[in-house]
């Protein structure tokens, strides 16, 4: 039977060069060409037609899906549903769509009704992966035990997006920040947030600025394209500062534009038309709030071998979420999603913030560090090292004597530090402040056997010192590896279930709950492995 519109041998033509275009990638083409094929088709052709119909706007869907046209993807399943509700590329292709837009739920119910009809593993394995992420979305609860046990090979784990028991508010040292809306344990994950695009590279040489550039520009193009398909994308970013406002100025965004699955979906039918771009803006808000990528697990602890990898992204919530030199909160990467987990106990009302830069150095390095970022920070343990007048004389002195003098013996300098704080009757917290900025001379002192007998005796054990410094600046590979070194050699650390229980405190403060024992146990290994291979 002919085609309304279309001859049986035109529409072979067109289907043809649809399959030609698929094979190519060529999805702007492809996308005409079906819809030439769509509309030569007539609602009320027969059943054989009826099926064609369906499956040629599938097809266009998972095209416009591919170009980042969610909504006009979600019109054309709509459309061949509303022609045969049971078609299962039709179903399949508004599952797949559902299930990127992190709507988790409604993707399960598209492909429950695909496997009613074709019964298949793959299909089935779908519907059990969406209930899965949206367990996770709902819950934050994330496993990737089974990915660490296997040495980080094969693919990324699947990961759905999360915002816990977080608000973006005032900041009491200006601006906006996010805060704790209830009391939250160490390990828990606040956000996880997948990033707007990613600018990844390979650099063999740290200092290769043309190289970076290049990964920035891919960046920046990529962050355009996204804004530019998707209207949500580009009133997130436009949610961000730019650096140039008055920060009380800045408007507090609704947490529901954070929370995809609270938002609702027109599925095509009601799509605002695209406004322009305010590329000049757009600019500027990655220029103040894109994050480099922590090492994540598998990097840091696998080793790169001498090769920098370069990554930097912009992740919109966490980019909300202030830098302190005394972090309650830590960010580990995973594939193309930020996990923003506590570091320690949180209670509500709390600001929650990480670290943009490393701070386990000096007060004046990281002086210097916060001034290249923009701003001066004025965390609990900033103040107290600018302004105690105790040690504040010596600070300078042995801040100079650790720059200068690395590559020394930094064991003279790591028990003149605890002298002076055990004559000042300095506190515990802040102790563990000082140890943390002088952490370079401690590692140091603990990295020589020949210091340790020198000195060893007039300093706190590895784990002890692990301990404090992790109290002061969360979790960190460097201290926990300094902790199981500690711990492996008994000295001072308690019992062994105390021994125990501190390892994995300052192991969760790391890398959040992300893992069960075994896998924690695994990355254990991989951490005093690195540092083995370190010392090489």
């Amino acid at each position: 039977m002919a085609t309304p519109g279309l001859d049986d041998d035109s529409l072979q033509q067109l289907r043809s060069r649809a399959t030609q275009l698929l094979l190519k990638e060529n999805w702007t083409e492809y996308i005409a060409v079906c819809s030439l094929i769509i509309e030569a088709f007539d609602a009320a052709a027969a059943c054989k037609d009826r099926r064609v119909l369906c499956s040629t706007l599938a097809h266009r869907a998972d095209a416009r899906a591919r170009l980042g046209d969610a909504p006009g993807a979600l019109a054309d399943c709509d459309a061949a549903l509303a022609a045969d509700p049971a078609h299962p590329g039709a179903l399949l292709s508004k599952g797949a769509v559902l299930r990127g837009l992190g709507r988790y739920s409604r993707a399960a119910e598209c492909f429950r009704a695909a496997l009613a009809v074709s019964g298949t593993d793959e299909v089935r394995e779908m519907v059990e992966q969406c209930k899965r992420l949206d367990a996770q979305a709902r819950s934050g609860a994330v496993d990737l035990s089974e990915w660490v046990l296997a040495g980080f090979s094969g693919k990324c784990p699947d990961l759905a997006e999360h915002v816990g028991a977080v608000e973006v508010r005032r900041s009491a040292h200006g601006g906006r920040g996010v805060f704790a809306v209830k009391n939250i344990e160490a390990g828990a994950n606040l956000v996880i947030s997948k990033a707007v695009a990613i600018g990844r590279g390979v650099i063999p040489d740290a200092a290769d600025s043309g190289e970076k550039m290049v990964v920035w520009k891919d960046l920046v193009d990529k962050v355009l394209d996204a804004a530019e398909k998707c209207p949500r994308t580009a009133s997130l970013i436009y949610t961000l500062s730019t650096g140039e406002e008055p920060e009380d100025e800045l408007p507090i965004p609704d947490m529901a534009h954070f929370k995809q699955e609270t938002e609702e979906l027109d599925d095509g039918t009601a799509m605002a038309p695209k406004a322009s771009l305010d590329v000049d803006k757009i600019l500027k808000v990655l220029d103040v709030n894109c994050l480099t990528e922590d090492a994540a697990p598998s990097a840091n602890l696998l080793g790169s071998n001498g090769v920098v990898n370069c990554g930097v992204g912009l992740w919109i919530l966490p980019a909300f979420i202030n830098h302190s030199c005394h972090p309650n909160a830590r960010r580990t990467h995973v594939g193309d999603h930020a996990i923003v987990h506590a570091s320690r106990d949180i209670k509500a009302g709390e600001e929650i913030t990480f670290a943009y830069f490393d701070v386990l150095t000096p007060a004046s390095e990281r002086r210097e560090a916060a001034r290249a970022w923009g701003f001066e920070c004025q965390c609990d343990r900033c103040r107290f090292e600018a302004s105690d007048a105790i040690v504040g004389q010596e600070l300078t002195k042995l801040e100079n004597e650790l720059v200068n003098g690395r590559g020394g013996d930094m064991g003279a300098l790591v028990v003149r530090l605890e002298e002076r704080m055990r004559k000042s009757m300095v506190k515990e917290r802040r102790k563990a402040f000082l140890r943390a900025s002088f952490w370079s001379a401690y590692s140091a002192l603990f990295d020589s056997d020949k210091l340790v007998r020198k000195w060893g005796r007039r300093v706190p054990g590895e784990a002890a010192v692990a301990e404090s410094v992790a109290g002061a600046i969360g979790g960190n590979e460097s201290v926990l590896r300094a902790m199981l070194r500690g711990a492996d050699n008994g000295n001072g650390c308690g019992n062994r279930l105390e021994v125990e229980d501190k390892v994995v405190r300052i192991g969760r403060a790391t890398y959040g709950r992300v893992v069960k024992r075994q896998a924690m146990r695994a990355l254990f290994r991989l951490t005093l492995d690195a540092d083995s291979n370190k010392s090489l």
